[in-house]
């Protein structure tokens, strides 16, 4: 098949025909759950129907063809007015070959539904224009089309993570610091665009006697000798840096994550939310912040160590936009890692004092680890990220079952306002 750049691949997208359009069908699971469907307009600017009928489980679509061939790069483009409809992400779905659009705008008129894509054989040649969850309301329907593009410049991220391995002998403060050192222009010969540090980094093979209590060894942003030390390696080899740290800020100490720009200045830090009994009677301080960063190849987020047992933190991450979800770690699992990259869509990247520091997809696949003392590093496609072996649009969109949001399991009420903010998103 032989097709010009810029031609409409659909089938028929302006919908002519007499009754409903040539080659565009009516869709349903079953007649019980038929939705209402009709056509409007005049010739030449018609536009598919679709109406609630009173009943939220109701579920259809308009289905035509598109002319696709294996191995090409498209962009899919379908408008939608949307009416008295009551949540837009539940009830407003369209795909083209097995691909979801993402609405690019608000719903508050022509709404327009978009995607690139990679098109396999495999998954077909069906564009499918939806409605479902929606007790009122109806959906137009117009101009879909399906053009051919070149292949797309992806965002590539090299992401880099490290773990220190055991000492024959105890280290200082002053030894932990030189390797730290080291172990970055290891990493920086990668040239990673970021490269992360475990949790509590300065200490590592440090017997406790050496440096007495965390108090003792907090340090001060930015002024301390390990941050200089990060900031000068960021500068140095042109890169983030990540590191775990124990903060000192006034009289409170924090289990902090500070990042560091390739220029070495602060980007930011945050501080670990979730704290073991024992960080407590030890006296470090609770962080409240979920921050994310905007760095210059994309958006990351972190949250350290025993953050990663709380699925609400990676899930609001995931809502803020963060592409790639860091995690200095003392312990932790791996299979609680590769969950959170799964759940949510994005990549995820550990730096482990005792389990492998690892990279994973967002589909949930270790692509890099370490298990001894090293440096690993992975390319991050930051535009084509899988989230699953068939692409789930209700990791996406969400099912009225499955709002994103936390509840109390015994009596079904929002507990915390971590869970309040994901309900409002």
């Amino acid at each position: 098949m032989s097709v010009s750049r810029g031609s409409n691949l659909v089938v028929n997208p302006h919908f002519d025909g007499p009754g409903d359009p040539t080659g565009w069908r009516r869709v349903m699971p079953r007649p019980e759950l038929a939705l209402d469907f009709g056509v409007t307009g005049a010739a030449g600017c018609r536009r598919l129907t679709i109406s609630a009928t009173g009943d939220p489980h109701a579920f259809g679509c308009w289905q035509g063809e598109v002319d696709l061939e294996d191995g090409q790069w498209y962009l899919a483009r379908v408008h939608v007015r949307a009416r008295d409809i009551e949540d837009h992400s539940l009830s407003v779905l369209a795909q083209v070959a097995e691909h979801f659009l993402v609405p690019k705008s608000d719903w508050s008129g022509d709404t327009v539904l978009e995607q690139t894509f990679l098109h396999r054989a495999e998954n077909g040649n069906r564009i499918e224009l939806y409605m479902r969850a929606a007790e009122r309301g109806q959906l137009e329907w117009f101009a879909p089309s399906v053009e051919l593009i070149p292949k797309p410049v992806h965002r590539i991220a090299r992401a880099a993570t490290v773990r220190f391995g055991e000492t024959r002998t105890p280290l200082t403060l002053d030894d932990q610091l030189i390797r730290i050192s080291e172990k970055l222009d290891q990493a920086g010969a990668l040239k990673p665009d970021v490269v992360c540090l475990p949790e509590f980094c300065s200490i590592i093979g440090v017997p406790q006697e050496q440096y007495g209590s965390y108090a003792e060894v907090a340090v001060t942003l930015p002024d301390a000798p390990l941050c200089k030390v990060l900031s000068k390696k960021a500068r140095q080899h042109n890169m983030y840096v990540l590191c775990g740290i124990i903060e000192r800020d006034g009289c409170h100490i924090f289990n902090t994550a500070v990042l560091l720009g390739r220029d070495g200045a602060c980007v930011g830090c945050y501080r670990k939310t979730h704290l073991t009994f024992g960080e407590l009677r030890d006296g470090i301080s609770c962080g409240e912040d979920y921050p994310v960063f905007d760095v210059d190849f994309g958006r990351i987020a972190v949250h350290i160590c025993y953050d990663e047992w709380f699925p609400e933190v990676a899930r609001l991450y995931a809502h803020k936009g963060a592409e790639i979800l860091f995690l200095p770690v003392a312990g932790g699992k791996p299979i609680t890692w590769r969950t959170r990259a799964l759940d949510n869509g994005i990549y995820f990247v550990s730096s482990a004092i005792v389990p492998p520091s690892m990279i994973i997809d967002s589909s949930g696949a270790i692509i890099a680890e370490t298990h001894g003392d090293g440096v690993v590093f992975a390319d991050l496609n930051l535009d084509t990220r899988q989230i699953n072996w068939y692409g789930d649009p209700t990791l996406i969109y969400g099912m009225p079952c499955i709002v994103p949001q936390m509840r109390n399991v015994v009596n079904g009420r929002l507990t915390d306002s971590l869970a309040c903010e994901l309900r409002k998103r």
